[in-house]
């Protein structure tokens, strides 16, 4: 009976450390940007393992952050032409180069889409550094745009 009692105690022991593993899933009712409102402004991260936040779990940041990439500001400008320019500047927390894609859709002060179909383009973040994405738009009137970014598979 001794002998019977350790193997168990030891399976009970595993079952439940893999229990609080699988708590940990990344279902996206338990992913915070996949259900946060849409705003004008704005860069998301539509490749949810780039920057994921966690409610719970560890392995995780001070501020239940987990991420590879992060931004490190945004913003839009005119251009010389008038038009504007938006510009984000992206942070790579891994070791290694991080191919990414990004698009921009632009906005009218009433928050419908203007300007020409937005297209992914390419870009690499190198290892332990900073890249900036630009896009321009089109048209001179005052714009409002969003930004998304995900991983290149």
């Amino acid at each position: 009976m001794i002998k019977l009692i350790k193997p168990l105690a030891a399976v009970a022991t595993c079952l439940s450390l893999l229990t609080g593993c699988a708590s940990q899933s990344s279902s996206s009712t338990e992913l915070i940007e996949r259900t946060a409102p849409i705003t004008m402004n704005s860069v998301a991260f539509t490749d949810y393992d780039l920057k994921r936040t966690w409610p719970r779990g560890f392995g995780q940041m001070e501020n239940g952050e987990s991420y590879r990439l992060s931004l490190v500001q945004h913003g839009q400008r005119p251009s010389a032409t008038g038009t504007t320019e938006v510009y984000v500047v992206l942070r790579n927390h891994t070791d290694y180069d991080y191919q990414i894609e990004a698009r921009t859709q632009f906005f009218d002060q009433d928050g419908v889409p203007v300007d020409v179909k937005p297209t992914w383009q390419r870009s690499t973040v190198p290892a332990n550094s900073l890249a900036t994405y630009r896009e321009l738009s089109t048209t001179t009137q005052p714009l409002q745009y969003r930004v998304e970014v995900r991983e290149v598979n």
